[in-house]
């Protein structure tokens, strides 16, 4: 079953999608709930990024814990990281071939509303089966079939993910079918994991997991959200933290990322 993109040389030079890659990238995640692409970032530049993120952390193994970070289940934490340098790298959240794709799958009016990472300590076990969101009508929760993405994580590995130090165990098919099987027997399961560099997204309604942690060091993916201009997930308190000083050297083809920013600051 195909659900990853290579990019080529030509791609990678002028950051733009073959219009071919585009139309497989969009069949393969209307299809599964998911993608990969194989090579959109540098080995080096997300290494920079591991060693900022791991600088700020502190891992206590006698009480297995690790701070700053909120723990969403026993060895497994999410860590909420503000835009500031070298976060607030356009590379990273306007990535010219990740915007296009953002704005194939969910229209041109897209806003960033998180970003962050997720840590499995050493020895932790699988992460309870969960969607980021579910069906937006609870009333009529078979809708959801028939309605386009309205949210998209993307997840960056911080280092080489292999099927020992936790990749994301993720259920193709499961954003399209509500109520969900929820002993997920009608649906393919998929372990994700790649070199850093690579990437992988998934429709907030599809089910994953993260894998256990059988090594002996912190598996850590760097997370932003994407969605539309109209959704806001109240139940979620993990939201985009931006101060005005950073907000203010946004390069102003991107500030639209930004809108609820904008309005916070206009509001003061």
């Amino acid at each position: 079953m195909t659900y990853t993109i290579t990019l080529s040389q030509q791609e990678h030079k002028t950051g733009i999608l073959h219009p071919n890659t585009t139309l497989m990238a969009k069949h393969f995640f209307s299809v599964h709930g998911f993608l990969k692409i194989e090579n959109l970032f540098s080995r080096e530049w997300i290494a920079s990024l591991a060693e900022a993120y791991a600088s700020g952390l502190t891992y206590d193994k006698e009480n297995y814990s690790l701070t700053p970070g909120t723990k969403t289940s026993h060895g497994r934490y999410i860590v909420s990281i503000p835009l500031h340098p070298p976060f607030d790298d356009p590379h990273l959240y306007a990535n010219s071939i990740l915007i296009s794709l953002m704005k194939e799958l969910l229209g041109s009016h897209i806003l960033l509303t998180s970003l962050g990472a997720i840590s499995a300590l050493p020895g932790c076990m699988d992460q309870h089966l969960h969607a980021d969101f579910y069906s937006l009508f609870e009333e009529e929760p078979k809708l959801s079939s028939h309605l386009p993405p309205f949210a998209i994580t993307m997840a960056i590995p911080l280092l080489d993910i292999d099927p020992i130090n936790g990749p994301t165990i993720i259920w193709s098919g499961s954003h399209l079918t509500y109520p969900v099987d929820q002993k997920m027997e009608s649906y393919s399961k998929h372990l994700l994991y790649g070199p850093m560099g690579s990437c992988y997204f998934w429709d907030y309604r599809t089910f994953h997991a993260g894998g256990s942690n059988h090594s002996d060091h912190i598996r850590s993916l760097l997370y932003l959200s994407y969605t539309r201009r109209w959704f806001q997930d109240l139940s979620n308190p993990d939201r985009l933290h931006i101060s005005e000083e950073i907000y203010k050297k946004i390069p102003s083809e991107h500030t639209y990322l930004f809108l609820k920013s904008h309005r916070k600051f206009l509001d003061r």
